[in-house]
């Protein structure tokens, strides 16, 4: 059994499924399915682009551990690395198809299992991809429907945006990608604070929904990565502070 929690098992499971495509099938077509993206050459060739990141990881981590044979273990990624590039999305599938041999997903799967010694994460569930999904289109709709003041309104969609983004490549980046991407929500729900709670009387909603996207993500991150939560007690504060429409009313009581 392939260790698939790491970038080494992530990268196989995905080049392996790619391998039993069609020969005619079109280069857009299968890359668009196998990494569960639309068929837009824009997404696509940008979640190739994150392919070609994840196999340059694997290859860094590798390298880190100077026990290994690193000519053996990364003999066969010269190879793999065309299979991403030049990327013709309208060629047949065995132009690329042919570089993905099966000494090269061999090489690649002792990379998972030297990995899986020191580099693991736990799987997000579907129902747990769905969750996190919903919550952030319900984010979205609530935060463009929203009487927001222009700017602020604005930097909330881009990061719901990032949000999204970082959701439709979790089959490649997995957990750690989910948690830079919200590293950058935190930083600015806290940059934006003082907006954010002079906007809650009139946004209730929003700033409700986001506190609680924000929660989900951190749970699930830290539980995949085995790390501490990011929302430490003086950070969660300032979250909750700047989300929770009741705060200020109920420190004024205070």
């Amino acid at each position: 059994m392939i260790d698939e929690s790491n970038p080494a098992g992530r990268l196989h499971k995905i080049l392996s499924q790619a391998k039993s495509r069609p020969d005619k099938a079109k280069v857009r077509d299968v890359w668009a399915m196998v990494l569960g993206v639309d068929q837009n050459d824009a997404l696509v060739t940008r979640a190739v682009v994150e392919l070609y990141s994840l196999s340059n990881e694997i290859q860094l981590l590798i390298k880190m551990n100077e026990q290994l044979n690193h000519k053996l273990y990364l003999k066969s990624f010269s190879s793999i690395d065309r299979a991403f590039f030049p990327l013709n999305l309208s060629a047949n599938w065995n132009s690329v198809k042919q570089h993905l041999h099966d000494e090269a997903l061999t090489r690649l799967q002792f990379c998972a299992e030297q990995l899986s010694d020191f580099y693991a994460e736990d799987t997000l569930s579907e129902e747990d991809l769905a969750e996190i999904i919903e919550k952030t289109e319900s984010l979205f709709k609530a935060v463009y429907s929203s009487s927001l003041p222009g700017a602020l309104r604005l930097s909330l969609l881009e990061e719901v945006e990032r949000l999204r983004s970082a959701i439709s490549m979790y089959r490649i980046k997995g957990a750690k990608g989910l948690k830079e991407t919200l590293q950058g929500t935190i930083g600015a729900v806290i940059a934006n604070q003082v907006e954010l709670q002079s906007a809650s009387e009139n946004n209730p909603d929003v700033l409700k929904r986001l506190g609680e996207l924000i929660d989900k993500l951190d749970s699930f991150t830290t539980r995949a990565m085995k790390l501490k939560k990011l929302l430490t007690k003086p950070i969660r504060f300032l979250i909750e502070k700047a989300t929770d429409p009741d705060s200020e009313n109920a420190e004024a009581n205070s």
